[in-house]
């Protein structure tokens, strides 16, 4: 009877902890780059963005882009909470990114434990994709491939839910004016970095960019977060984080601070010049829309039902800790339990944040906000004014804002959402009263549905661009002649030459185009004297002229 018990748990310890899979890590890339934004995003398939494979420095995320400057080094999803009380993460900062392509089934199981590569991709369509598709028929790769099997969100046209038919009207559900998407679990592999076993969820990732309206979504992107528990059993006390390392122009002198009432963190320079923005600006992590959270946080009967108790958590704490700090507390989170101490609004060894000071160990009271005092009026407690009488000195930063804590119950999800706000003011200090104002905008877009999907309408072409194809130039002619035309937008364009007896004689264009001019001069000194044709095609439409060469 002696092994009765340890046998017992044996055989019940499985059922409580997922096995991971042998998944080698996603090599997928996307980037967030349409036109009219100000910002050019990369985004990777393993919970990190803007770092990763070849981007590793600090060229990931380039606001105002055509500056090809970067207010951030790097960034990537922290998720955590428990399993039947045992603690789980899957987190990372730099590399052993805990996140593996593609979905989960129930039970929190791989669809094939040793290879995810099937699901390695991430899908970028922008609204103008769309329109190109409805006038011309022809398809990006992401367009044709959207993956409703694997999630991915559909505006249906078809009338059939569930699917996805192009042709038969369905329609990608983009947010914004283009979105990247991908899904990805944190089942795949071994966590190396936090040492946790997986918590069994799948991630559903819809990030996207603003090319029109206002300049403060032009600047800005959003990251939508659908988190499904696959687990067969309930996750509690889950909490959700957005990671950043800093680099605001030189990164080692950078502040950061927080505003409550935006759900904001942010960074911005303690100096007035910067050697590669020249005016320091502002940059910030923002929770536009947090989780459902149950009542007290927790599904407490655990009956999944969410009620008008219900209500939805936004910014819960918001964190960071600095590259050049000497007191190991202060330092990069390494374990699950270090990186779930940041999640709860605490230092990485569990202590609290204290106001003033740098936070660590001070006199003040403990708060899960450092740093809310105003750096623009130096008002206490900001990095700034660090309410003992001096200011806190700039650094290598880096800054987390965290939502939660909730539960979900097996096969239940939620959404988190985080806007990326930028701004440029007149100073340092200027930059972030503009930022105020912008994540204001940015939360506002979201509130009121001006980012939410919305079909696409055919839209036809302009009259003018009957009018945009002259006829070839000189005609009759010896040796060459020249046809001019204009796109009034992205298009695929066809023009071929053919003989009186209506036989191909030269091909001049065959592709996509970009809007604007353009002219191709056909050379046909080689030709037999005669009659020929010259056909252009393009949105649906034929031109033909015909020309006569002479000997």
């Amino acid at each position: 009877m002696r092994y009765a018990i340890p046998l017992l748990f044996l055989l019940v310890a499985p059922i409580f902890a997922q096995t991971p899979g042998s998944c080698e890590r996603g090599v997928a890339e996307g980037d967030l780059d349409v036109d009219g934004s100000e910002v050019f995003a990369r985004v990777f398939n393993e919970g990190n963005l803007f770092f990763g494979a070849g981007t590793t420095s600090g060229n990931g995320y380039l606001v105002p882009r055509d500056t090809e400057n970067s207010p951030i080094f790097s960034s990537g999803l922290w998720v955590g909470g428990k399993v039947n009380d045992e603690l789980r993460v899957a987190a990372a900062r730099y590399h052993d990114w805990e996140y593996w392509p593609g979905p989960l089934q129930n039970g929190a199981t791989l669809p094939n434990p040793v290879d995810c590569s099937a699901f390695d991709r991430i899908l970028v369509v922008s609204r103008d994709d769309i329109r190109h598709y409805l006038r011309t028929g022809d398809a990006t790769d992401d367009l044709r491939d959207w993956p409703a099997s694997w999630g991915a969100p559909v505006l249906d046209g078809d009338g059939v839910e569930g699917n996805y038919n192009l042709s038969g009207g369905d329609q990608p559900a983009i947010y914004g004016d283009q979105m990247a998407w991908w899904v990805m679990n944190d089942v795949g592999n071994v966590h190396e970095e936090t040492g946790s076993n997986p918590l069994g969820i799948e991630v559903q990732v819809s990030a996207f960019a603003v090319g029109t309206g206002i300049l403060a979504l032009r600047q800005a992107t959003y990251y939508r977060y659908r988190i499904v528990n696959r687990n067969s059993h309930f996750i509690d006390s889950m909490h959700v984080s957005l990671y950043t390392d800093l680099s605001i122009g030189d990164q080692s002198d950078d502040w950061v601070g927080s505003d409550t009432t935006l759900s904001l963190g942010f960074g911005y320079n303690g100096d007035i010049d910067d050697n590669v923005y020249g005016i320091p600006p502002a940059w910030g992590l923002q929770i536009v829309q947090g989780p459902v959270a149950l009542p007290n946080g927790l599904d407490d009967d655990r009956d999944g039902v969410v009620d008008e108790q219900d209500e939805r958590v936004g910014l819960t704490a918001f964190t960071y800790w600095c590259n050049g700090c000497t007191n190991t507390a202060t330092t990069d989170p390494q374990t699950k339990e270090e990186y779930y101490n940041h999640m709860q609004g605490r230092w990485k060894d569990g202590t609290p944040f204290t106001a003033a000071g740098f936070g660590f160990e001070t006199d003040g009271p403990p708060t899960k906000f450092v740093f809310p005092g105003d750096p623009v009026t130096s008002q206490c407690w900001s990095m700034a004014n660090d309410c003992q009488g001096g200011y806190v000195p700039p650094n290598y930063q880096r800054l987390v804002v965290h939502t939660g804590p909730f539960s979900l119950g097996p096969g239940q999800s939620t959404e988190v959402v985080f806007a990326l706000p930028f701004a440029q003011g007149s100073d340092n200090l200027d930059s972030v009263t503009q930022l105020r104002a912008a994540a204001y905008s940015t939360q506002a877009a979201w509130d009121t549905g001006v980012l939410a999907p919305q079909r696409v309408a055919a839209e036809p072409l302009p009259e003018t661009f009957q009018l945009q194809v002259s006829p070839p130039f000189p005609n009759p002619f010896t040796e060459q002649t020249t046809i001019r035309y204009e796109l009034p937008e992205p298009m695929r364009v066809r023009m071929t030459v053919s003989d009186a007896l209506g036989r191909e004689v030269a091909v001049l264009v065959d592709g996509e185009q970009q809007a604007g001019s353009y002219e191709v001069v056909f050379n046909g000194a080689d030709l037999a004297a005669g009659t020929y044709v010259v056909r252009f095609e393009a949105a649906g439409e034929e031109r033909a002229f015909t020309m006569i060469k002479l000997r």
